[in-house]
């Protein structure tokens, strides 16, 4: 079986946690301050404005207090993304207000967001989702604190910039499936100081001569090191993901793709390849049938308003994409014979449905 995701492990990433383990040091040290630093500077920022956590979530969860989220403070974020954004919404004790996504590139919707705004909206969090960069800057521009979600965007470009380098905040995730990988782990990164020690305040639970409430979400040297080491082979992680992708943009229709080959002022890092068509699932398992595994990224009941039990009519795009979308492989640990599987079975599902 060709899987849907798998993570580009090779012997740097041995080496570099066989020297951690040698160290006898494991636990948040050297290790885990290179690696954020690492962050800063892939970003085009000078070293410090970067914290390390144990999951993306942990990063947004903690973002939020440090920007001052109180209780029954209101959220912006779409209902098209992961629910781990709704559950750190709530673990802040703040009101999700959820919004529909644009149909082009499937990322919250400016006009919708326009509208949601009221006096007890405090952020609006802008999922760059499944690596295509949202159109950030006309957030930024309504004066309300604006946290990036870049955790399947790690390297995508908007106008020129690294996306995580516009809002206030950003966060970004190194679950095993995502773009670099430390098993498990998160990073915030602030271009404000103020922010960032903040933030760096609430992980140094321990050993603090004035009490407040704080958390263990430290981050060890052990997933540092691994992360260290695919942080520096993420731009040929990209390269290797948009070359697959060209692949797959020769042998598909346009309409059937997404994202489009066709998006101005926008370089996605190519996270996810989606395929449209009307019945994902009967795809999903002619793939399956030949040994390629595909999956619906965010089926319907997934969408945040369907566990919130809101209208759906009032989310037509959202409930669109879950109905007609499946993603298929497009990691670079990919052989090229796998491709070639992929792009011939894609091809004989086409010429006969």
């Amino acid at each position: 079986m060709i899987l849907h995701n798998k993570p580009a492990i090779n012997n740097k990433e041995i080496e570099s946690l066989k020297s951690v383990l040698e160290s006898g040091w494991i636990a948040q040290g050297k290790k885990v301050r290179e690696f954020e630093n690492l962050l800063c500077r892939y970003l085009g920022y000078k070293p410090g404005y970067a914290v390390a956590f144990s999951s993306g979530t942990a990063a947004l969860f903690v973002t939020l207090v440090s920007l001052g989220i109180k209780q029954s403070d209101e959220i912006i974020i779409p209902s098209y993304v992961c629910s781990a954004v709704l559950n750190a919404v709530y673990l802040a004790r703040a009101n999700p207000v959820l919004v529909d996504v644009n149909p082009e590139d499937f990322n919250i919707s400016f006009e919708q967001t326009k509208k949601k705004i009221s006096s007890k909206t405090k952020t609006i969090i802008i999922p760059h989702i499944y690596g295509v960069p949202a159109n950030v800057d006309k957030f930024v521009k309504l004066s309300i604190p604006v946290i990036e979600d870049c955790a399947q965007a790690i390297g995508s470009e908007y106008k020129g910039k690294k996306v995580g380098t516009f809002g206030d905040a950003a966060i970004f995730s190194f679950y095993a499936s995502k773009m670099l990988t430390t098993g498990y782990g998160g990073m915030v990164f602030s271009k404000n100081g103020k922010i960032i020690e903040k933030i760096r305040d609430y992980r140094e639970f321990d050993c603090r001569r004035h009490y407040k409430p704080r958390f263990n979400f430290q981050l060890s040297d052990f997933q540092a090191a691994m992360g260290i080491s695919q942080i520096k082979r993420l731009p040929q992680f990209i390269e290797k993901r948009t070359e697959i992708a060209d692949e797959y943009y020769e042998i598909l229709p346009s309409e059937n793709v997404w994202p489009s080959n066709r998006i101005n002022n926008k370089r996605p890092n190519f996270y996810r390849f989606l395929i449209k068509v009307n019945n994902p699932k009967k795809l999903k398992r002619f793939l399956e049938s030949k040994g390629i595994k595909a999956i619906i990224p965010i089926q319907t009941f997934e969408l945040l308003h369907r566990y919130l039990r809101q209208n759906p009519k009032n989310f037509p795009v959202s409930e669109e994409i879950a109905k007609t979308t499946l993603s298929i492989p497009i990691y670079p640990s990919l052989k090229k014979y796998e491709i070639e599987k992929i792009k011939f079975c894609l091809k004989e599902y086409f010429r006969t449905n």
